[in-house]
């Protein structure tokens, strides 16, 4: 884990970019075989940062920002909400549909802004630790 969390923000920015590349691909040339690795990225990305953010929240290594608070508290929204979508789906229940037809259009809205504040946290560590490093070796 000390190793993912050490390249977090290399692996984010490779991620994110294949996932633009792929969205303008689809975008251009209108292949629908295309959408599914859209989705297959999209996911992939929103579980990688998750994951990462829920770690170093945990992390004492780690500062507990403002927009790490904020970024652990929505995507979570986001994630409860989507396996209680699945679980309402499967369950087929006809009662919630009108808050169901809500839940992903707060997940659009959401999840670009999950995307770059995740980013954004990543690069605000990377410069911490740099500065970490810096006055360490400075004192030495």
């Amino acid at each position: 884990m000390k190793t993912l969390l050490k390249y977090d923000l290399s692996i984010q920015q490779t991620i994110i970019l294949l996932f633009i590349i792929t969205l303008l691909m689809l975008a251009i040339t209108k292949n629908e075989s295309l959408t599914t690795l859209v989705q297959i990225e999209f996911f992939l990305l929103a579980i990688l940062q998750y994951t990462l953010n829920i770690a170093k929240f945990c992390n004492k290594n780690y500062a507990r920002t403002h927009s790490r608070i904020i970024y652990i508290f929505v995507s979570t929204y986001v994630v409860i909400t989507f396996l209680l979508f699945i679980l309402c789906l499967s369950l087929k229940y006809t009662v919630l549909n009108n808050f169901l037809e809500w839940m992903p259009v707060s997940w659009l809205a959401a999840s670009p802004v999950l995307i770059i504040l995740s980013l954004s946290i990543s690069f605000s560590d990377r410069e911490s630790k740099n500065l970490k490093t810096t006055t360490k070796n400075e004192n030495s």
